[in-house]
């Protein structure tokens, strides 16, 4: 008796909840609809925040944002019938026009390995792509693959006119790209080092925004920090006989042109209204943004 109670506890409560199951088949039948529709929801909404995000990256990169999809294009066409399939021949024609782009400018002999399967990955590395306009691109393949690899997942026809949009404005920017760029992001990075360096020793908070004006307005930027830093610093890298010695005039260039535009609102544009070693760092960062004329060391 003891053992056929054992055998009956054992039994009872998977029987009761098949049983249960089995009264309540259709009921639980009909929600599964409902958990469909709140799963394709969830995805669209976030499908819809990140194509929100890019554009935000795009705004950033100073693009020119395409504002509709023609209706008589091959892209409006396939969005109709395949919004996904859409989708992924946006992001096909940024490839081509990448792999293009990059078979008229790369130098022979580049050390960049798979050079024409990579061609988006190379324009970011010699620094054609502003940083911007990459994390827009690199937000805009993983929609795509979400897209290719989410078959059962549904894409709205809106949400794939905005991605052709954005893919169409990325699209013209690359194809306006006429020549790599020719400084060496190293240089940049190394006095962002430096200039960090000399914030944290909290020993030259005495050089106002007005002082770093000045050495902009005389174009002696490098000069003026040596002289003024030289107990707690190293800008020989920039000196004459330095490595970087050809970056200095650029840097002034670059900074001149920065303050034209933009001295006197620091503070709305940057929050820095006191530390001029804080501002320098600001807009060395600002030439790096604007992603214009440098490359990085390919060794």
């Amino acid at each position: 008796m003891d053992n056929l109670i054992k055998l009956l506890d054992v039994i009872i409560w998977p029987c009761v909840i098949f049983i249960i199951i089995f009264i309540l088949r259709k009921p639980i039948k009909s929600l599964l609809p409902f958990v469909e529709n709140i799963k394709y929801k969830d995805f669209e909404v976030k499908f819809r925040n990140d194509l929100n995000q890019i554009k935000e990256e795009a705004k950033d990169a100073g693009l020119e944002l395409q504002t509709e999809i023609g209706e008589k294009t091959e892209i409006y066409k396939l969005i109709e019938v395949s919004p996904a399939s859409a989708i992924s021949e946006s992001w096909k024609e940024i490839e081509i026009s990448a792999r293009k782009k990059v078979g008229e400018l790369a130098p022979k002999g580049t050390k960049f390995k798979n050079l024409l399967h990579r061609p988006i990955s190379y324009l970011e590395y010699t620094g054609a792509l502003t940083p911007s306009t990459a994390r827009a691109l690199r937000e805009l393949q993983s929609l795509r693959n979400q897209a290719a690899h989410s078959a059962e997942l549904k894409i709205t026809k809106e949400n794939a006119i905005e991605y052709a949009s954005l893919a169409k404005s990325i699209l013209r920017q690359i194809e306006s790209i006429r020549e790599l760029p020719r400084i060496k992001l190293t240089a940049l990075t190394l006095l962002i080092l430096e200039l960090n360096h000399l914030i944290d020793s909290g020993k030259y908070n005495k050089i106002s925004i007005q002082d770093v004006h000045q050495a902009i307005e005389k174009k002696r930027i490098i000069p003026y920090l040596a002289e003024t830093t030289r107990d707690d610093s190293d800008f020989s890298l920039f000196s004459t006989d330095g490595p970087y010695s050809g970056f200095v005039e650029y840097y002034h260039e670059q900074m001149y042109q920065i303050y034209g535009g933009y001295a006197g609102n620091e503070r709305r544009k940057w929050g820095i209204e006191h530390l001029g070693l804080c501002l320098l760092l600001a807009w060395t960062n600002e030439i790096i943004q604007q992603g214009a004329g440098w490359y990085p060391n390919e060794q």
